[in-house]
């Protein structure tokens, strides 16, 4: 009992340091209390019933996981303490252990609620074939999703405690930030040139898909991946190579505003960013098109399996698509957090230059807009130039009641985006205020 009000009293007062916590186990447990409503609905058998929410519970393990180790960074002095004043670490690890547990619980039930309000949203227009009562159906859904959200607090936990077991006092009190070296690599001009080619290349393929007979169509669908991730990533090389070149050249406009220390903030990992922004704009084609597909799944026009089929791919292909996007925001969001703590003394710093608070918090807030939106740039080129070219394309197969349905639903698409890029902008900036003060 004295385990659950320390654990209550501790998740109130570091309740901003769990936000991304919540928001990441919120969303992906409302994904699996939708797919399993389906498969109960559909009366899917089998594999159907496990493979989506497995992927999703396998997914959110991992990031859980990562969340998990942030969550002790952020805590490490108050554990230190815990331990100087005598508490045994079984005991600190029971504290943090229930302390976690009690917050998920709390996004379980949130997340069923918010999951099987989406699927009555979008399903409960037709009927629900022998089920009496909605809670029968409600009561069984929440049991399976409360299995897989067993499964992934168990494993979490496995790993949190062999983790906290493993801490020193002088680890928790110490922690050391990692700096990469800066090099310029001198070749951003010839990396431009490969994107360029490269970028091409895919423009070729879409229009070969696009123009090519149906007996042809298939040469550029099979190679077209390659020419794509070659120049999303030889596009993040040369974008960040000719921002550090600007950056060396010292040119007068770059000294004017905040451009210098934006811009040295962007480049400081100019080692791994490329590589990083690669794969983060990889993450958000694949929810692009997964959205895309489950939403051309869900129209009635298109009949191309039974109405249970067509609702479990087209809605699998959307939490696909939200899973993607949560483990993109959430990811971001926490390296901005991780900058922000890093560079709280440098402002000082500014402070002692004559910024004030308040300049420093919208810096720090431009700093952290311009890097969760940096990997969208690539993958916005390439919706641009290749959606108009399939939608019409899909207007000369599908019927005419969908005409430029593919512009429409990226633009439903691309509101999603906003909506999530605004909400998690939002919780980096309440949790690195504390930083900026």
């Amino acid at each position: 009992m004295i385990y659950l009000k320390l654990s209550i009293r501790n998740a109130k007062r570091s309740f901003i340091n769990y936000l991304l916590y919540v928001t990441a186990m919120t969303v992906l447990l409302a994904m699996i209390e939708v797919s399993n409503c389906i498969a109960i609905i559909g009366e899917l058998a089998g594999f159907q019933v496990i493979s989506l929410p497995l992927l999703i519970a396998a997914i959110q393990t991992v990031l859980v996981g990562y969340i998990d180790t942030f969550m002790l960074k952020q805590r490490a002095k108050e554990f230190a303490n815990y331990l100087l004043l005598g508490m045994g670490k079984k005991r600190l690890t029971r504290l943090f252990l229930c302390e976690v547990l009690l917050i998920g619980f709390c996004c379980y039930l949130a997340g069923t609620a918010i999951g099987f309000a989406i699927y009555g949203f979008w399903y409960f227009r037709e009927p629900l074939h022998e089920m009496e009562h909605y809670g029968a159906l409600y009561g069984k859904s929440m049991f399976y999703t409360l299995v897989f959200f067993c499964l992934i607090e168990t494993v979490c936990s496995i790993r949190l405690k062999g983790r906290l077991y493993k801490l020193q006092i002088r680890e928790l009190m110490y922690e050391r930030n990692r700096n990469q070296n800066v090099k310029n690599t001198g070749n951003y001009k010839k990396w431009g040139i490969v994107f360029f080619l490269c970028f091409l290349c895919v423009i070729g393929c879409v229009c070969g898909i696009v123009f090519l007979p149906e007996v042809y169509m298939v040469y550029p669908v099979s190679v077209v991946a390659i020419p794509l991730l070659i120049s999303v990533f030889a596009f993040y090389k040369w974008a960040f190579g000719c921002l550090y070149a600007q950056r060396r050249m010292k040119s007068v406009k770059i000294y004017q505003k905040d451009i210098l220390y934006i811009t040295a903030s962007i480049t400081s990992s100019f080692k791994t960013s490329a590589l990083v922004n690669t794969i983060f704009c990889i993450c958000f084609l694949f929810s692009a098109c997964s959205f895309l597909t489950g939403m051309l799944m869900l129209q009635p026009e298109i009949q191309l399996f039974d109405t249970s089929a067509r609702q479990w791919m087209g809605t699998s292909q959307i939490c696909i698509c939200i899973v993607f996007l949560v483990i993109y925001f959430s990811i971001l969001s926490l390296q901005q957090i991780i900058e922000a703590r890093q560079n709280a003394k440098s402002n000082h710093v500014m402070r002692c230059m004559g910024k004030s608070n308040k300049q420093i918090k919208r810096l720090v807030n431009q700093q952290a807009a311009i890097k969760l939106a940096f990997p969208m740039v690539m993958a916005l080129l390439v919706i641009l130039f290749c959606i108009p070219l399939l939608n019409g394309k899909m207007n000369s197969i599908l019927p005419a009641s969908l005409n430029n349905i593919l512009l429409k639903l990226t633009g439903e698409f691309w509101v999603c985006i906003l909506f999530f890029y605004i909400f998690y902008l939002g919780i980096v900036s309440a949790m690195g205020k504390r930083y900026t003060n």
